[in-house]
């Protein structure tokens, strides 16, 4: 992951794509995920950019389809290269943090079958990379991490 600010998403590898956007929302030092129900993970809330439209502004819709939670403001907190087995395919995605006073009421739809507010400790069928995200979003940059 690389921190920064916005203006580095318009600086990425043009040959690496930037398809989704992800939101990292913390409440009393928990993080919101939703379960999966296709995949059957606990994952960030997220999902894809639709043509025209910002990662910011894909992110904050993404949030609100998948959990009902309205925030009050989305921060750009970093942009993340992963690699996509089977075919090693690279992909940026646009990383948000969010400050949650409450959680509102959820209701489960053909997407997303649970949300809950994680601790950081073991949860069955986590997703890895999601966990990855949320951990170093969470934790204040050491002195020894650059942005660029």
């Amino acid at each position: 992951m690389t921190a920064g600010d916005e203006s580095l998403l318009s600086r990425l590898d043009p040959a690496v794509p930037l398809p989704l956007a992800l939101v990292v929302a913390r409440r009393e030092g928990r993080t919101l995920l939703v379960l999966n129900r296709w995949r059957q993970e606990w994952e960030l809330p997220g999902g894809m950019i639709d043509p025209g439209e910002t990662p910011r502004t894909a992110a904050g819709r993404e949030l609100v389809e998948e959990t009902g939670q309205l925030l009050p403001a989305l921060t750009f907190a970093a942009v993340a290269l992963f690699e996509l087995a089977p075919d090693r395919r690279r992909e940026h995605a646009a990383v948000y943090t969010a400050a949650a006073a409450a959680s509102m009421a959820f209701e489960p739809d053909d997407e997303i079958e649970a949300l809950c507010w994680w601790d950081g400790g073991p949860l069955p069928r986590l997703a890895e990379l999601d966990a990855e995200i949320a951990r170093r979003v969470a934790q204040p940059p050491s002195r020894h991490e650059a942005a660029p």
